[in-house]
This record gives structure tokens, C-alpha cells and sequence, in this order.
């Protein structure tokens, strides 16, 4: 009797044990950090504002070099739509490096960028650097940018386009 009571005591307090809970596949994730990024900077020459848009929780903050933090998708919006007006802006990038929390809930990309554009007086200019961008994963499995920031190498050179 002793043994039976002691094996459903251990049982109950197995069963009220909260469970380990399965870590993701930490290369994986990154996997999944690294592709989301390269579909963003994809869907930005592709679709140029909207494309850049897309990839914005509601929440993000955007920081730019000189320039206050923009928090929220319309500061987001505000700040980049007269950057992606100018119709001979260029942005591309790659990202380089991933990394993600434990759970796999959050992660940051790390990479290059470079950006082309006329000057007023139709000159080319070529601007590069180096980004962050802060990833938190979504309910669907996909991302969504929470934090975007940049800074460039130097001042812009002149370039051919």
C-alpha cells in the first residue's frame, strides 16, 4: 500500500511539474532571421517605400545618424517617404551576421548597406555603412522589424550610377 501511495505521489507531483519547454533549432532561426531580412531589402527594390514599409511592426522605432528616433509606423513612414520620393535613390543591403533569443521570439540581423542617388546638380553620390536591425517573430511564424538603425562608413563619395 506504502508503494502504491508513494508512486501516485510522485506521479502527481510529475504531472503538476511545469514542462521544460522544447528550444528551437537555434540555426534555424537564424536561417529564418537571415532570409527574412534578404526578402526585406528585396521587397525594398522592388517595391521601394511599400516594400520597406512591409517588413514594420506597428510598434518599430527607425534611428537615423543626426536625426531623432522615429517611433511608431507613421514617424517610420514620415521619415523615409520623401528619402524614397528622390526616383534616383538606390538602397540595397545584405545582411551578414543573425542571432536570436533562446525561445526564438527575438533576433537582430547585422550587415552592409549602400545607397545611390543624384545629387541636385546630377552628380552621383554613393553612401555606405553598416545596420542593425531588431527582429520579433509574429503569431503566422513570419517577422516583423521592431528596431532599424544605421550608421554610415563616412561622409558620402562620389560614384558612378
Amino acid at each position: 500500500m506504502r508503494i502504491a501511495l508513494a508512486l501516485a505521489a510522485t506521479l502527481a507531483t510529475a504531472a503538476c511539474a511545469p514542462a521544460t519547454p522544447k528550444l528551437p533549432d537555434a540555426d534555424a532561426v537564424r536561417a529564418s532571421l537571415m532570409a527574412a531580412d534578404e526578402a526585406f531589402a528585396a521587397a525594398t527594390a522592388e517595391h521601394g517605400l511599400e516594400g520597406w514599409m512591409a517588413a514594420f511592426d506597428s510598434s518599430a522605432i527607425q534611428m537615423e545618424p543626426d536625426l531623432p528616433f522615429t517611433p511608431g509606423i507613421g514617424a517610420v513612414r514620415a521619415s523615409m517617404g520623401p528619402v524614397f520620393a528622390d526616383s534616383t535613390f538606390r538602397l540595397t543591403w545584405r545582411p551578414t551576421l543573425a542571432f536570436a533569443s533562446a525561445d526564438g521570439d527575438l533576433g537582430y540581423t547585422l550587415g552592409v548597406w549602400q545607397s545611390r542617388r543624384h545629387t541636385a546638380d546630377g552628380k552621383g553620390q554613393v553612401a555606405t555603412g553598416k545596420y542593425v536591425t531588431i527582429w520579433r517573430k509574429q503569431a503566422d511564424g513570419g517577422w516583423k522589424v521592431v528596431f532599424d538603425g544605421g550608421n554610415p562608413d563616412s561622409s558620402p563619395q562620389p560614384g558612378n550610377l
